[in-house]
């Protein structure tokens, strides 16, 4: 099955006109300093797994961070369960493996980095110690060998590196997950370890990612939106 930029099913299964919309974009566009850097943009996104096509870079970044409403659209709607301001958007939604934005510094441990996020997410009354190994890094890893709680985030591979961004993403424990480019983890094989545990993820809430290629037909169920020619850059 061929997709046009803009369809709401890229893998040959058929639509789910029994879930409801939890994401719905209607003439979605953000203007850069320089120009549009995408416009026109119409999604439909049910409960699951859901690939975001564009070129890597900050027309894809600002797509995926306009859903999460972490950026203002400059025109056009966006509507999260229901709910059209950002602020609201950002309720629902946690993002991961954004350049500036969740990048983790090397010198620390992973017992560290979660440890901090716990902190971040908790009321400022509450004391938050070291709690150890979190359910998240099951639900995210699955088969992976989970990195051990001292092991420095210099010494992860980039699957695991996105993996963990992932996990501390999911500590916040909101319903949708939007993931930055699928191309930093740059070998292929991890690369589709990593869809595979997206798609895992997504059984139980909602996961988008931004991709340059489609997943391939050996990827979990998922719905391909195919945006390139809606890229400001085009």
């Amino acid at each position: 099955m061929t997709t046009q930029p803009g369809d709401e099913t890229g893998t040959g299964q058929e639509a789910k006109p029994d879930l409801a919309p939890v994401v719905i974009t209607a003439g979605l566009g953000v203007d850069g300093e320089h120009g549009p850097l995408f416009s026109g943009v119409d999604l439909s996104l049910t409960p699951g797994f859901h690939a975001v096509q564009m070129p890597g870079g900050p027309s894809q970044s600002a797509l995926l961070l306009t859903l999460a409403g972490r950026l203002n659209a400059s025109h056009g709607t966006v509507a999260v369960c229901g709910d059209t301001k950002p602020r609201a958007i950002r309720r629902h939604c946690a993002i991961a493996a954004f350049p500036d934005i969740d990048e983790l510094e090397g010198p620390v441990t992973v017992d560290t980095v979660i440890t901090e996020q716990r902190r971040w997410l908790a009321p400022w009354y509450t004391r938050v110690r070291s709690q150890g190994h979190p359910a998240e890094l099951d639900e995210v890893f699955g088969d992976i060998p989970v990195p051990a709680g001292s092991t420095y985030i210099v010494e992860l591979s980039d699957l695991e590196l996105f993996l963990m961004r992932i996990t501390l993403a999911l500590l916040s424990n909101r319903p949708i997950l939007v993931v930055g480019d699928l191309e930093q983890v740059r070998d292929n094989s991890r690369r589709a370890l990593a869809v595979q545990r997206l798609g895992a993820i997504a059984e139980r809430r909602t996961v988008i990612v931004g991709v340059t290629n489609p997943l391939g037909i050996e990827a979990p169920d998922h719905d391909l939106h195919d945006n390139r020619i809606l890229n400001g850059g085009n």
